[in-house]
């Protein structure tokens, strides 16, 4: 989890989950294929999946089961989930459903359906993607999609998430059209708690029909660092909110470990992490920046700021430290890199402050002032705190940061009616007018995450959430790098104090770094790195060389020599 307030909120939803448990070929060329007889008028649509086999990367759980042909027997559920047409998922990593369509056809839609019961923490899917292959090994992403109504939504209701050639189209074919001409069919779909699915439909026609086009295979690649990145590789986040204990106080002393790989006297000894985000959690009344109850106002986003750009403040602190290390490394080519945070407008806020000046506090409550009058005043906001932070960095004029972009603090696209894409992008827009980067690192199961790029961001880490959860097993990162690269995203490592303390712990950070030479993100990818506060400071000054040696494989990792084992 990227930041710990978000995480409890997470992790209280799935406490409140489990006690809600529900009781007891060969590749084809291009084309339409020698011999083959167009559409006839009369040809009939068909269901090619009913009764095929299939595969599944892990079954559905012993109180639901599926003893291998329930999900293509044609049999709908009711919303029910007692009615024996559910096979339930739970928990787990993403399952994949592969099936064999037996030979090559024209698809014309693919369906997938599934249940929510929110009484039996029965949840639809955070994500589904629909995939399609000739030959059973590359894949076509023909749609990825999230659930229509928030996981709280009630009562008992089905959704059929469906691709359709006559509306989506068919990517990757080199001509327009409606129908993929392939063999096999994969639905992926994440499970945070249980996912109920009854059936998978894939409708076309037999064979090969007019108009029908072999998808080309996609090249899943995670995110490169470069102009989206802001020429970041590897971006170090840095807590400089409320802390009662001064932890969010950074100094020029504590942060040249950071930018430097520093030896055990704290001689820097070469450059480390390229990038900086800065970023609060909670003003000092204990208000937070992300999504909360507890909601942050226009005082509380004027006093982080004041504590950012203050003289002697942090990012005064960040600029001298890199003169120290440029003094002793030498100097950089460019300026370093620096991403500051937007705060987020949450919806609970009913007196944010008024920001335009018009006698009227800021009310972002859509159930007070409706929808539209609640985004207008969230965009007010965010323009605000954006024209704040470009006034206050170029009056600064510090001579050894750039700012290089900005950051979506909220970890997902609100699950709601009150516009928060819309906000998203309307802050992007204002992020790009000033040629800077936007940048996003979304959690795991966050809501709409795959939409990232269509949200208007530049770059995007996806959180794996492995760290935090000691029942969460290594396929965590398994799963998230595979939906990281096939979106195209960068990936978060994530760690915090307990790697000086707990052993299991430290496997779990390893876990990581060991991820990335098995799923290959290790090079030439972005990257994004939650360390909790300090715990790379910590263990760069600690005396047992066992402790110390978290901070040494880190700079090996960063570094792209990270060779594995622990």
């Amino acid at each position: 989890m990227n930041k710990p307030g978000m995480f409890r909120l997470c992790l209280f939803s799935m406490l409140i989950g489990l006690l809600l448990l529900p009781g007891p070929m060969a590749a084809l060329a291009e084309g339409e294929g020698a011999g083959q007889a167009p559409l006839a008028p009369e040809a009939a649509k068909v269901n090619l999946a009913e009764g095929k086999p299939y595969t599944v990367n892990e079954p559905a759980d012993g109180q639901y089961p599926d003893a291998g042909g329930k999900l293509t027997d044609g049999q709908i559920g009711r919303a029910d989930y007692t009615d024996e047409a559910w096979a339930g998922f739970l928990r787990g990593s993403s399952r994949e459903i592969t099936i064999d369509l037996g030979g090559m056809h024209s698809v014309e839609s693919i369906r997938a359906g599934f249940l929510q019961q929110p009484e039996s923490a029965i949840r639809y899917p955070n994500a589904v993607a629909i995939f399609v292959s000739n030959n059973g090994v590359h894949w076509t992403a023909l749609k990825h999609a999230g659930p229509p109504v928030p996981f709280w939504i009630g009562p008992a209701q089905k959704h059929t998430f469906e691709w359709n050639g006559r509306i989506d189209g068919v990517p990757g074919a080199k001509e327009q059209t409606e129908l993929a001409y392939t063999r096999y069919v994969k639905v992926q779909f994440q499970t945070a708690l249980w996912v109920f699915a009854d059936e998978i439909e894939v409708l076309g026609y037999e064979g090969h029909v007019k108009g029908a086009k072999v998808p080309k295979a996609d090249k899943p690649e995670y995110l490169r660092p470069g102009d989206r990145t802001g020429g970041i590789s590897d971006l170090l986040l840095l807590y400089n909110g409320h802390y009662d204990n001064g932890l969010g106080d950074w100094t020029k002393e504590n942060l040249v470990p950071y930018l430097a790989y520093v030896n055990n006297e704290g001689e820097p000894q070469d450059w480390f992490f390229d990038g900086i985000l800065y970023l609060g959690l909670s003003s000092p009344e204990g208000r937070a920046y992300e999504m909360s109850l507890k909601a942050s106002n226009w005082d509380d986003w004027k006093w982080y700021l004041d504590k950012t750009f203050a003289d002697g403040g942090d990012l005064d602190e960040l600029n001298e430290a890199v003169a120290y290390v440029e003094d002793r490394l030498g100097k950089r080519k460019e300026p370093y890199p620096v991403v500051l945070m937007i705060p987020y407008p949450a919806e609970p806020q009913t007196n944010f402050g008024d920001v335009d000046g018009d006698g009227i506090t800021e009310n972002f409550n859509a159930a007070e002032v409706g929808a539209e009058a609640s985004l207008a005043n969230k965009k007010k906001a965010a323009a605000w705190y954006i024209d704040q932070v470009l006034e206050r960095w170029a009056a600064k004029e510090y001579g050894h940061l750039r700012l290089a972009g900005l950051y979506w603090l909220n970890e997902e696209v609100a699950p709601d009616s009150t516009g928060d894409a819309e906000l998203l992008r309307y802050a992007g827009e204002l992020v790009h007018q000033h040629s800077l980067n936007y940048f996003w690192i979304p959690r795991y199961h966050a809501f709409q995450f795959f939409t990232w790029d269509q949200l208007g961001f530049d770059a995007a880490a996806y959180q794996p959430n492995h760290f935090f959860q000691k029942e969460s097993s290594a396929d965590r990162i398994r799963d998230a790098a595979q939906w990281a690269k096939q979106l195209g995203m960068g990936m978060e490592l994530e760690f915090d104090e307990r790697i000086l303390t707990e052993p299991d712990a430290v496997q779990r950070y390893f876990n990581y770094l060991d991820g990335a030479n098995l799923y290959g993100y290790l090079k030439h990818t972005f990257k994004a790195y939650y360390q909790g506060n300090n715990a790379l400071l910590q263990a760069a000054r600690h005396p047992d060389p066992e402790v110390r040696a978290s901070y040494d494989v880190m700079y090996q990792f960063v570094k792209g020599k990270y060779k594995g084992g622990k």
